[in-house]
C-alpha cells in the first residue's frame, strides 16, 4: 500500500462509516493494496461523502448563528424592556414617596 492510501485510509478510520459505499471501498483499498483504481474509488467516496457532510455543517452552523442571532436580540430587547420597567417603578416610588404612601400597593 503506498503512502497516501495509508494516510487516507487511516484518516477514514477515525469515522464511524456507516456509509455502504464508502465502506466497500475502504475495505477495497485495504485489500488491494497498491491497486490505483482501487485508491482512486476510496477517492472518490470519501470526496462525495465527506462533501456531504462539509456542506450539511455548513447549513447546520448557519441555522444555529441565526438562531443565535435571534436570541441575541430578543434577549437585549427584554433587558431594555426591563430597564424601562425599573425606570417607571422607581420613578412611580419617589412620587409615592413624597405624598407619603409607603409603596401605595407596588411592591418594592
Amino acid at each position: 500500500m503506498n503512502a497516501q492510501a495509508d494516510e487516507l485510509l487511516a484518516l477514514l478510520d477515525a469515522f464511524h462509516v456507516t456509509d455502504r459505499a464508502l465502506a466497500r471501498s475502504r475495505d477495497r483499498a485495504r485489500s488491494e493494496a497498491g491497486d490505483a483504481e482501487a485508491l482512486a474509488s476510496l477517492k472518490k467516496e470519501m470526496r462525495r461523502y465527506f462533501g456531504a457532510v462539509a456542506r450539511e455543517s455548513v447549513a447546520h452552523l448557519a441555522d444555529l448563528d441565526r438562531r443565535l442571532d435571534d436570541l441575541y436580540q430578543r434577549q437585549y430587547n427584554a433587558q431594555a424592556e426591563r430597564g424601562a420597567a425599573q425606570r417607571r417603578l422607581e420613578a412611580a416610588r419617589r412620587v409615592l414617596d413624597a405624598l407619603g404612601d409607603a409603596g401605595g400597593g407596588a411592591s418594592r
